[in-house]
């Protein structure tokens, strides 16, 4: 993997875990991907309860995002990362 030259990625609570797991297994990969407002809420349509609710924001995708980041953090398990602590308060 070839480094990059600074902190270049869209999320500060990631960053620190793949220099970390870097580090410790050097062979490592990452694969990053977004997801938009819009694309996101029509994941969600199909998913249903409970998170479909989060579609009732219609247009606001940045509220979208930030809702089902939220409900991430809060709802961690072994199948949700467990490393995102934003607005949990841990």
């Amino acid at each position: 993997m070839t480094p990059l030259s600074e902190r270049q990625l869209f999320h500060s609570q990631c960053w620190i875990r793949i220099e970390q797991e870097v580090q410790r297994l050097p062979e490592s990969t990452y694969e990053v991907r977004c997801i938009d407002g819009t694309r996101l809420s029509s994941v969600l349509a199909k998913l249903g309860p409970p998170l479909v609710a989060f579609t009732a924001l219609g247009g606001d995708g940045e509220g979208i995002v930030a809702g089902v980041e939220r409900w991430m953090c809060n709802n961690q398990g072994p199948q949700l990362v467990s490393w995102n602590v934003a607005m949990t308060g841990r």
